[in-house]
């Protein structure tokens, strides 16, 4: 229906998606050229996938335990029990409770502003920045503690590194932890060989 609709005004879109199977249709429309990202790009190409989603469901989590420890401190039985007022109520402390630097460094490490912000490449120093352990700690926090988004772990590399930071050379690395999507045992290890390989 919309594909004959824009034939009539001749129209035609790019429409860039994810490779989610639920995605796919069964014909190949004439006036949208339908785009597929590269499997595990999601967290690449979409600001809120990079790290905002994960803070605001953090600062909600954080929410709900509170109410949940306030529950039983008062002697309730059912600590878990919440209305959809209360939800709303700790959706919106949650969203209010994302910085606004957070949600800037998501779309800088996305690299997909029109002004070209984040995607200035810093020359290569000639020392390997590999053999820095306390960015593998950097890398480590990332893997093991739920509040450390992606952007965040590079903002700490860059801060730490300064001049010698170059994305790629961290992309194996941080790659890893995110294909782990939140499995603290599976990113632990990814990143341990990494580090061992990197510090031999």
């Amino acid at each position: 229906m919309l594909d004959q609709k824009m034939g009539a005004a001749k129209c035609y879109i790019c429409l860039f998606i994810d490779n989610f199977k639920g995605h796919t249709i069964s014909y190949q429309p004439c006036h949208i050229q339908m785009e597929y990202f590269e499997p595990n790009l999601t967290s690449f190409v979409q600001p809120l996938d990079a790290g905002v989603i994960q803070c605001f469901k953090a600062h909600y989590r954080q929410a709900f335990c509170r109410q949940a420890i306030d529950l039983d401190e008062a002697g309730e039985r059912d600590i878990y029990k919440i209305t959809i007022h209360e939800v709303m109520l700790m959706a919106k402390e949650a969203w209010g409770a994302v910085q606004p630097t957070t949600i800037q460094h998501c779309w800088d490490h996305c690299r997909i502003q029109p002004d070209g912000r984040g995607t200035d490449i810093l020359p290569r120093n000639s020392h390997p920045t590999h053999k820095n352990s306390e960015a593998w700690a950097i890398i480590r926090e990332f893997a093991t503690n739920a509040d450390t988004t992606l952007p965040i772990a590079e903002c700490c590399l860059q801060d730490l590194l300064k001049d010698q930071y170059i994305y790629d050379d961290w992309k194996t690395a941080l790659d890893a932890v995110m294909r782990a999507e939140g499995n603290i045992a599976q990113a632990t290890e990814a990143v341990k060989q990494l580090t061992t390989a990197a510090l031999r």
